[in-house]
């Protein structure tokens, strides 16, 4: 889901995840929203995460805040084992650059940690490459970094009715440059089930190392 909404449902994602090996599994807890609404089940979720790691699936999930990455830190570590794994991300509407550095630098202090970095949601290759800049000053290891292309955001003309854009010949070159996998993700380009479908074919021709899919 894009957000945890309940035990029982992130119970179902469990299994369903270990009978596709999935890598990891996204247990958003913090849902940033364009309107006031639902925005996730916050610090009381994190038992959640902990009952995800303790099922032998690594965890995954946008943190906003250095604080919210200290608490997931804190929470799952002791319990992730010598061979888990734990993924932070960085999504697009958060492009404060004091804020990057400092979640990576919490990043960095165990290898287990990964940290996934969205694209901006305004098209500029230099200020994506520069995201990637601001991490590696905050420690993390290139090692340990993912970049993650979830589109721009459409400017007017938008004939093929998608939520954001891709630019495939962007991405990669993000990739060339930076020397660090990319990921594709295909629900914030595509909105809907069909579109999703779609793109997840489409990028499949480019050579991305991965996809993100709620």
């Amino acid at each position: 889901p894009c957000a945890a909404e309940s035990e029982a449902q992130i119970e179902i994602a469990i299994r369903e995840a270990k009978k596709r090996k999935i890598d990891f599994l996204r247990v958003n807890l913090w849902k940033p929203r364009t309107q006031p609404g639902f925005d996730g089940l916050g610090e009381k979720g994190l038992n959640i995460l902990v009952k995800v790691a303790k099922a032998g699936v690594n965890p995954g999930l946008e943190v906003i805040t250095p604080e919210q990455a200290k608490m997931v830190v804190d929470a799952v570590l002791p319990i992730l084992g010598k061979n888990g794994k734990l993924l932070l991300w960085i999504g697009s509407r958060n492009q404060n650059h004091f804020i990057q550095k400092e979640i990576a630098r919490i990043a960095s202090q165990d290898k287990r940690i990964f940290l996934l970095v969205k694209n901006q949601p305004w098209v500029s290759e230099e200020h994506w490459e520069g995201i990637i800049g601001h991490e590696l000053t905050g420690g993390i290891s290139r090692d340990n970094l993912i970049n993650c292309h979830r589109g721009f955001a459409p400017n007017g003309h938008n004939p093929s009715g998608l939520r954001n854009i891709p630019d495939y010949k962007m991405s990669m070159k993000i990739k060339e440059s930076t020397d660090i996998p990319m990921v594709f993700d295909p629900s914030h380009t595509g909105g809907i089930v069909e579109n999703v479908l779609k793109l997840g074919r489409e990028s499949s021709f480019h050579e991305f190392d991965g996809i993100m899919i709620e």
